[in-house]
């Protein structure tokens, strides 16, 4: 945790918070790497953000900096009583909880443990929330929904994160409303990609003066993009075979396979003008599927198939790309 600039000196100084020092005689101390913190100062080791957390650089001297989902929840009504915070899922809350707000991000609430039964959604700027006025009546486990809060997909258009305001240069993000996208994006100031046909964008941006934008440095979602969660509703990436190596037809094309699922109404599950795995069809499906484009003349009996996309798990998965 200590570091000297001076060969031959005997004196040593602090590693300041946000970097370390592990090595005796150390000339320099090491900036914390991304996604780990240091808010002491002669640290000798930095230590980990939670797992759906990140940071925005090397360096970081702060646990708050450690941008991810919260939640607070008491036992007592309005906020009372024993509180505690998670950043992560949990599986089995070993507590009666009466209340609890969501201080960043967005969390499905379940009656069930593992994620189970029926669930409500609460998110952040809802304020403190009482259990007893959810329909579900009790909550046995929770969960933070990361995608288009923490990182985006696809190309980010229904991103609605609060976590950036500043752009991929360290520009200030002025508010929407003061851009030539303020019929299309939210009033806010913070990065977004309203899709607007005359300026596309692969990724989040936002305007740093009324005439000039500019990208944000948001992380990609790696999950519901390399791999599938749930039953695959979110799923964006860009398989776009079936398990048997056949080509998918387009889903707003009824050839060779004529179907319904180019309508409006299934715009939730990411079906259009492409050919990529979804899942439209959750009451019949468990992951990703496609109907089949290719051998045609075979496609009457085998009209569609799953797709080989792996589900997604944290041994094998990170959440986030930068």
């Amino acid at each position: 945790g200590q570091y000297t600039n001076t060969e031959g000196s005997e004196s040593c100084a602090l590693c300041p918070p946000g970097t370390f020092s592990n090595k005796v005689n150390a000339r320099a101390c090491q900036k914390c790497p991304r996604n780990q913190y240091s808010s002491k100062e002669g640290a000798i080791w930095c230590r980990p953000c939670p797992d759906t957390a990140y940071t925005w650089g090397e360096g970081t001297a702060d646990f708050k900096d450690c941008i991810g989902p919260v939640i607070e929840v008491c036992s007592g009504e309005d906020m009372t009583g024993t509180c505690y915070r998670y950043y992560d899922d949990t599986l089995h809350i070993k507590m009666f909880i009466r209340s609890l707000t969501v201080i960043r991000g967005v969390f499905e609430l379940y009656d069930e443990t593992n994620h189970r039964g029926k669930y409500a959604t609460v998110e952040e700027g809802d304020g403190a929330v009482n259990i007893a006025n959810l329909d579900i009546g009790v909550v046995e486990s929770f969960s933070p929904v990361l995608r288009n809060f923490f990182c985006y997909l696809d190309q980010g258009w229904e991103f609605r994160g609060s976590v950036r305001s500043q752009s991929k240069s360290g520009k200030p993000c002025i508010n929407w409303n003061r851009t030539p996208l303020k019929h299309k994006a939210k009033p806010n100031r913070f990065c977004q990609n309203p899709n607007a046909g005359n300026y596309p964008s692969a990724k989040p941006f936002c305007y740093v003066s009324e005439t000039k934008r500019e990208e944000c440095d948001l992380p990609a979602c790696i999950w519901d993009m390399d791999c599938y969660t749930g039953k695959g509703i979110h799923y964006r990436g860009k398989v776009n075979k079936g398990d048997n190596g056949w080509y998918c037809q387009n889903w707003n094309s009824h050839w060779p396979n004529i179907h319904h699922y180019h309508s409006p109404e299934y715009n939730w599950a990411g079906v259009g003008d492409h050919s990529y795995c979804r899942n439209p069809d959750t009451e019949d499906e468990d992951k990703p599927w496609c109907y089949l484009e290719d051998y045609w003349f075979l496609s009457w009996f085998i009209r569609y198939d799953s797709c080989a996309i792996p589900r997604c798990n944290r041994s094998k998965f990170n959440f986030y790309k930068f």
